[in-house]
């Protein structure tokens, strides 16, 4: 009898451990993880301090997307884009970094710029995909590596006079 409750009381020891290990996992994963994200997204854009990207004299107002939610949702789901407005990607590493158009219903014109802010390459134009799967869904990848991407209204870089791979990107 003694025993049968020794082990009754380790049975539950272990239930109790392995509730709280579990419960602290997904408190982390799904409550303080998301806060933290958002807490260094909020630091990066004071240390950075970047809102504005100029090219070829031609200034653009830009928003971030520095975390991967960010970047992941990017301009998708925007039915219109000003004129003068974009988003920059930031990255972590430099890399050929992959865009599609998944859910994005406005043309956009696609620039990799490198750590030293300079043009890399650029798709002009990309049309968004309308009902195609994404398995159908085109990549767009540059020819060498960068460290950021900047979206622009379709047919912007055709736009900016002297625009060139390895123009200069100023940021403010």
């Amino acid at each position: 009898m003694k025993i049968k409750k020794e082990l009754l009381r380790c049975y539950i020891v272990t239930l109790l451990i392995l509730f709280v290990s579990l419960s602290s996992y997904f408190f982390i994963k799904h409550y303080l993880k998301p806060k933290i994200n958002q807490l260094q997204a909020n630091l990066n854009k004071r240390v950075l301090g970047i809102s504005q990207v100029t090219i070829e004299n031609v200034e653009f107002s830009v928003e971030l997307a520095q975390t991967p939610k960010e970047r992941e949702k990017g301009l998708s789901d925007r039915a219109e884009l000003c004129d003068q407005c974009g988003m920059l990607f930031i990255f972590e590493n430099n890399n050929y970094h992959s865009f599609w158009m998944k859910d994005t219903l406005i043309p956009l014109d696609i620039i990799w710029i490198d750590e030293n802010w300079q043009v890399v390459d650029f798709v002009g134009f990309a049309q968004p995909q309308g009902t195609r799967t994404d398995g159908e869904l085109p990549t767009y990848q540059p020819q060498k590596i960068a460290r950021y991407v900047l979206e622009l209204p379709g047919g912007t870089v055709k736009k900016i006079r002297e625009f060139k791979i390895g123009s200069k990107v100023l940021v403010d």
